[in-house]
């Protein structure tokens, strides 16, 4: 792998970084665990250099955080690492942020959810404390979030010192990069007016920008900077790779597909994701869709597109709703299916590109031996926000135990943590992907096993079937250049009522009975593995060929 620290780092934290070299939380966790670690390792002084750059990008990510650059400048005074511009950034930004004494109400609105109502707290209290960045901070974060980039930019019209401009073209480059302006992006990102640094994270948005216009010998060469000055950051390593020598796939997959749909009253969002399908070529595609005992217009829907597809599509009516683990099983064990190579699923509510088939066709040929293979997943009216990329479970703390449960759901999410910006934009092994839109092999579903019927009506019997595989020891596949639109916005940008929160919150105890302790841990060791192979695999051609660029 390239860097030496990475074989100064113990298991967990490896981890970490082979899972992301982002997300502000998955930033700041990591980096702890490094530098605690450094106390006890002959290589203490790598080890604190790696986990304060860390506390730096985490930084660089969200730069009004105060409590963040109190922190930073407490260690500069020990290190003096910082240049002497962030040191004034930070100290003015350290010296006008206070947590206030009473966040009663604030967490309140945060248990509730309510976003909307949230973010117009945040608004008044910024107006009320406008001295205060405690409350500017949250309230950016909150409104990119959101995709109210009005309420940002409003928020960032005060008069500020000259100096701080460089955290100001940090909001202000994000705003034009996710309103699709990258030539603005550029202008901003790439601003050093009045001595302005560039932080780090703005030179790789910068790099981002440059390529989506194009100019890919100019992204090349940020692109190498910033994987010299952070050898870390495996995301830049991963994507650079796929857009330099990653190469695209066949345009179509190479076999006959079969892709199978289940709904249940949601006939018009159904009809638009019938309609995307349509537009991708379908040479080599059948279409299974079955109408989950709907009882609204979904039966017209799928007459209309029976008609239009003639033999390539086939309808099948259930007069109940058996939910979405036996809707799932009922497709997959029809006969006709054993006539395909491949068994795609996707999702009611979403919306596929016209070149679906290129970019799984790479994965496939990438990793032909992977188990499942599926795509990046993002809301629909706002594409920068993630609902889904490559899951990485996490280790069930050392001396758990529980009556009921042999292990603790959870899993490593720096995906959920920021925005898009490009840094997802890769394709690698995961120990599971989205089951909005994922592909199989037809022998591969067929020798795996049912969707279990434990998790009806819906929510974890995608990523329960994904756990079969890996237990298995097959690996998911994750293609982060396949980007699906999904209507439904994820958990975390959406309120869910009592009921659905009951429901999920069974299924996932009902999967943390099903596993074993020693099943997980071995699946998340060849998923550690796995990364561990591709990341040092990939960052050895990738720096040859840098080598090369001038």
């Amino acid at each position: 792998m390239s860097g030496k620290f990475w074989g100064f780092l113990d298991t967990a934290s490896r981890y970490r970084l082979l899972v992301s070299g982002h997300g502000k939380p998955h930033l700041m966790e990591t980096a702890n665990r490094i530098i605690n670690s450094a106390e006890s390792s002959r290589e203490k002084s790598a080890l604190i250099d790696l986990g304060v750059d860390m506390f730096l990008a985490a930084w660089e990510a969200s730069p009004l955080d105060g409590q963040l650059a109190s922190n930073l400048l407490a260690i500069n005074k020990q290190l003096n690492f910082l240049p002497a511009p962030l040191v004034e950034n930070m100290s003015l930004i350290a010296s006008n942020s206070a947590i206030p004494e009473n966040l009663g109400y604030l967490q309140r609105l945060i248990a509730k959810d309510d976003k909307d109502k949230l973010l117009d707290y945040l608004s008044k209290q910024t107006e009320r404390e406008p001295e205060n960045l405690f409350w500017l901070s949250h309230l950016l974060d909150l409104a990119f979030f959101l995709g109210r980039h009005e309420v940002a930019s409003a928020a960032l019209a005060r008069d500020w010192p000259t100096t701080m401009n460089m955290v100001l073209n940090k909001y202000a480059g994000d705003i034009a990069f996710c309103s699709g302006d990258y030539e603005h992006a550029e202008a901003i990102y790439s601003d050093t007016s009045d001595g302005a640094l560039i932080l780090g994270e703005n030179l790789l948005r910068l790099a981002e920008s440059v390529d989506r216009m194009g100019r890919r010998d100019e992204a090349m060469i940020l692109w190498r900077d910033r994987m010299t000055a952070r050898p870390w950051q495996v995301n830049t390593w991963f994507k650079v790779y796929d857009r330099l020598l990653g190469g695209g796939g066949s345009k179509l997959l190479n076999g006959q597909v079969a892709v199978c749909l289940y709904t249940f009253n949601k006939a018009d969002d159904f009809d638009e994701t019938l309609k995307s399908l349509a537009q991708s070529p379908l040479d080599n595609v059948h279409i299974f869709a079955l109408d989950n005992g709907s009882s609204d217009h979904t039966s017209e829907v799928l007459s209309r597109w029976k008609e239009q597809l003639g033999e390539r599509f086939s309808r099948i009516d259930l007069p109940v709703n058996v939910g979405a683990p036996a809707a799932r099983n009922w497709l997959k064990n029809m006969n006709e299916l054993k006539l395909y190579d491949y068994v795609a699923y996707l999702d009611d509510d979403a919306t596929i590109p016209a070149d679906w088939q290129s970019h799984l066709s790479a994965a496939v040929e990438s990793y032909p031996e992977a188990g499942v293979w599926g795509c990046k997943v993002v809301n629909e009216d706002q594409q920068e926000v993630i609902q889904h990329a490559d899951l990485h479970l996490r280790e069930t703390p050392a001396g758990f135990e529980d009556v009921v449960r042999s292990f603790e759901f959870a899993y490593l999410d720096p995906y959920n943590q920021d925005l898009d910006y490009g840094q997802f934009d890769y394709c690698r092994p995961c120990v599971s992907v989205t089951g909005c839109f994922h592909l199989f092999r037809q022998d591969i579903l067929s020798q795996s096993g049912d969707f279990d019927l434990r998790y009806s009506p819906t929510q974890y019997d995608d990523l329960d079937h994904d756990l079969m595989l890996a237990k298995a020891g097959k690996t998911a596949v994750y293609q982060g250049k396949l980007k699906v639109q999904h209507k439904r916005k994820s958990g975390s940008a959406v309120s869910i009522n009592r009921a659905a929160r009951g429901s999920g919150a069974g299924n996932v105890l009902k999967l943390e009975s099903k596993y074993e302790a020693r099943d997980v841990a071995a699946i998340i060791e060849r998923d550690i593995e796995r990364l561990e192979n591709d990341f040092t695999g990939k960052a050895l051609k990738v720096g040859h060929v840098m080598k090369e660029v001038e």
